[in-house]
């Protein structure tokens, strides 16, 4: 396995990891009305409103995908039969070893509250729950409806 910049023929497996991920994680910890936006052509949208650099882990499979946004980690999805296999982990390493090379002292992501498997994960390595808060959802835009869920803000101190 190897952690590499995403190409752009990588964008629809991405999308269908991210999708994938994404209900595995979250389908079950927010209203029904959000799921309405959660099919494959709102993450088409979603991703192409969000900055920010891309990795992938690929065997040459895309087995998971990690994003960044500025100072934060913003998406980081593992395929369901990778888990456990670390490559969680090396996606994150690399998330992290970019934000310190653009100078980020201290990184923040933002975790679904309920999403136990992820907060314990990001706990092991070091991130730290500095709040938890009600924090919008994403909806497309032109949709007049605010839906917010209990997330937590976790951070890490990349540099002193």
């Amino acid at each position: 396995m190897a952690v590499r910049a995403a190409r752009p023929g990588d964008a629809a497996r991405i999308l269908r990891l991210w999708h994938r991920g994404w209900h595995d994680a979250h389908a079950a910890l927010v209203p029904p009305a959000v799921l309405a936006w959660r099919d494959p052509e709102h993450f088409r949208i979603w991703r192409a409103a969000a900055a920010g650099p891309t990795w992938v882990a690929a065997d040459p499979r895309i087995l998971g995908m990690v994003a960044v946004t500025g100072d934060e980690l913003s998406r980081l999805f593992v395929d369901r039969a990778a888990r456990g296999t670390g490559v969680a982990g090396a996606l994150l390493a690399r998330a992290e070893d970019a934000l310190r090379a653009g100078g980020t002292a201290r990184a923040h992501l933002f975790c679904t509250a309920g999403n136990d498997r992820a907060r314990r994960f990001y706990l092991r390595r070091g991130w730290r729950i500095a709040a938890t808060f009600d924090s919008p959802l994403w909806v497309p835009p032109g949709i007049d409806l605010r839906i917010a869920v209990p997330t937590h803000r976790m951070t890490k101190t990349l540099l002193p």
